[in-house]
This record gives C-alpha cells, sequence and structure tokens, in this order.
C-alpha cells in the first residue's frame, strides 16, 4: 500500500481526483489534502507520504517551489 497526499488550491480538484484514485488504484490510499504550499509542507512532514500530486500553480507558490522545500 502505497500513501499519497493532494496538494492542490482547487477543492473540486482534489475531490475528483481522489475519487479517481479511490476507484483505479486501489494500492494507493489517499492521506492527506492540502490546498496550498504552506499546508503542503505541514501535511507532508507529518504524513510522510510515497506520492504526491501537486498542482502547478496555487496562491503563494507552485507545486515546483513546494518540492524545493523538501529537499
Amino acid at each position: 500500500m502505497y500513501k499519497a497526499c493532494i496538494i492542490d488550491d482547487e477543492s473540486n480538484s482534489r475531490e475528483v481526483l481522489e475519487l479517481m484514485i479511490n476507484e483505479n488504484h486501489p494500492e494507493i490510499q489517499v492521506v492527506g489534502t492540502a490546498a496550498n504550499v504552506v499546508e503542503g509542507l505541514a501535511v507532508i512532514r507529518k504524513l510522510q507520504p510515497d506520492i504526491l500530486f501537486l498542482d502547478i500553480e496555487m496562491p503563494g507558490g507552485s507545486g515546483f517551489d513546494l518540492v524545493r522545500q523538501l529537499t
């Protein structure tokens, strides 16, 4: 089982992606979601997911900005 987090500023996009993952990939469990880079960093550090689904453009930074802060 893989743990995943979804970080996207659009709640509808987070919900649809989580539904698609749940329906098509039982080996992936979505353990957390966040709406921006700051929340995303906190969720990632707390939950230590194996997989990240990141939006590119978000208020306060991009998915790439978030990844740079993890290293």
